[in-house]
């Protein structure tokens, strides 16, 4: 690529990211006001918008980059991932619940709904450390990503350093400046533009090193140079891990339903109506661009690199740069970007909300029946969003793992923890404190200690197992405990009344955030 292209590039990358700040800035004001406008949009949310931003946010650069990587290194079952993402419907019957729960009690984040239905702070606090400690390394994963793109788009002009820590003051001005409006629109906006990327980045390499049958054409390649095995169950040498694919749904799953930031994605819908709208077209959203991402990873890039490359993490930097023009290029770094940012952008958003709705709100304020200021509490989360920037950075410049592992090793398994209580919260009446704390401290140790000293047994994930041992303490342990009556009333017969009745629910104010407590606990 000419020393012309590259400046270019390096233009072109630096105007985008001026843009996204700008967009975010646009309404400082207005968010500084009002923490419910900064945390959740005021609950305002269209439908389409909620569609996209949800979708983005569960893709990710682990999507656009770490995939194809996988898949090149592993197998086209690394697919099965997309069978846990049509658990989008989960997102659907869960969401719709919690948005009721949003609206009648002012909740914004998952501990809100954690911490009150489990009437417990200790609980709470137990899901804000898991939750935020684990939200920084898959944050760093895309940073990493976009390091990594960037100085093979620019053949090494542009340190690895400088790029991430480019990316790590755009993500975190975006959010400080416009909160989850701004970052909603934004991802409307980038998941628009990483599909018209993938769309283009994959006809340019079909048509121009193919053009005589096309996939036919790449697959008879990859009989040829001696990949054809990436196209095995999953992983090559023929080998069918049955298992390991069900744990890639699984962590498919739990990406679309629990992870902090898309849970949080739940309260923002504007009415009932986005959750029908979402039941068909999150799981269409998926499939269709999580497909087009399998394409790249499971034919174009074996057939055109051929076997054994050795930096495969970064298969589409080295497809777009390498055997495309420079504008290809340049619009494949855009995408990277789209899916980066906005889940990076999400999950900091989300670690925020925790730290200054569930630690510095409810228990400086709250707890001790003290009149709060939102202005106090967005102020509050913007300080602990700078503290995340300069934590990830760290991380970012010590580059400890793999691409996929920042996701699957250091984050899926420990968001997974608050899926078994969250479903018993929702759709269980007798669901105890008792049992939640057990199940989900549980959880988190077997987790830890299957993902850092010991393999997991029977071939089965770190996730599958801590999840089997989190959902069974759960459930025995509040077989022989008790939950307030209260409870029962509050999140069940409540909630049951008004889904049965059809009754939709008026907007709530600004007062919710800091007048709403948490009358159960105890």
């Amino acid at each position: 690529m000419s020393n012309t292209s590259i400046t270019l590039i390096i233009v072109g990358i630096l105007i985008y990211a001026i843009f996204i700040i700008w967009h975010g800035f646009r309404s400082f004001k207005t968010t500084s006001a009002s923490a419910e406008k900064f945390f959740t949009a005021d609950r305002g949310l269209n439908p389409f918008v909620l569609v996209c931003t949800t979708a983005i946010s569960v893709f990710s650069a682990l999507a656009f980059y770490g995939v194809p990587a996988a898949i090149y290194r592993e197998g086209v079952g690394y697919y099965s991932n997309t069978g846990g993402m049509v658990a989008g419907l989960m997102f659907v019957v869960m969401g719709y619940r919690l948005w009721i729960l949003g609206k009648e009690y002012g909740f914004t984040t998952p501990v809100d709904f954690l911490r009150n239905r489990f009437y417990s702070d200790s609980y709470g606090l137990v899901v804000s450390a898991i939750l935020i400690l684990f939200i920084v390394p898959y944050v760093a994963m895309q940073l990493v990503a976009i390091g990594d793109a960037v100085v093979i788009t620019t053949d090494g002009f542009v340190p690895y350093f400088i790029a991430v820590a480019v990316a790590t003051a755009v993500v975190s001005l975006h959010i400080i400046g416009g909160g989850m409006g701004s970052v909603a629109w934004m991802d409307t906006f980038h998941i628009c533009l990483g599909f018209g990327t993938l769309i283009v980045l994959i006809s340019y390499l079909t048509i121009h090193y193919f053009p005589e049958g096309g996939f036919v054409q790449a697959v008879a390649t990859m009989k040829e140079n001696g990949t054809y095995d990436v196209l095995s169950m999953p992983g090559p040498n023929g080998t069918f891990d049955w298992k390991g694919m069900l744990g890639n749904a699984l962590t498919g799953a739990i990406a679309t339903v629990v992870w902090p930031h898309i849970f949080m994605r739940t309260y923002v819908a504007a009415s009932k109506e986005n959750f029908k709208s979402m039941a068909w077209a999150m799981p269409m959203s998926y499939v269709i661009i999580y497909s087009l991402i399998v394409i790249i990873g499971a034919i174009l890039a074996p057939a055109i690199l051929g076997p054994n490359m050795a930096d495969n993490d970064n298969i589409v930097s080295i497809l777009s740069t390498q055997y495309a023009p420079p504008f290809i290029a340049f619009i494949s770094l855009l995408c990277l970007f789209a899916f980066g940012v906005s889940t990076a952008d999400s999950l900091l958003l989300s670690a925020s909300a925790m730290a200054s709705r569930d630690i510095y709100l409810h228990h400086v304020y709250e707890t001790k029946n003290r009149q709060s200021n939102p202005k106090d509490i967005v102020k509050f989360g913007r300080i602990v969003l700078l503290i995340l920037m300069v934590l990830t950075l760290i991380i970012v410049a010590i580059k400890p793992a793999a691409i996929v592992d920042y996701a699957y090793k250091l984050s899926s398994p420990f968001f997974a923890q608050i899926l078994p209580a969250t479903i018993a919260g929702l759709f269980w009446k007798r669901a105890t404190k008792e049992g939640a704390f057990a199940g989900t401290v549980s959880g988190f140790i077997v987790a830890i200690v299957l993902t850092f000293f010991v393999a997991p047994p029977l071939g089965f994930s770190a996730l599958i197992w801590s999840l089997l041992v989190n959902a069974g303490l759960l459930v025995v342990i509040s077989l022989f405990t008790k939950v307030p009556e209260s409870v029962v009333a509050k999140y069940h017969t409540r909630i049951d009344s008004i889904i049965y009745s059809g009754a939709e629910l008026g907007s709530i104010n600004e007062n919710t955030l800091a007048t709403v407590s948490a009358t159960t606990n105890k």
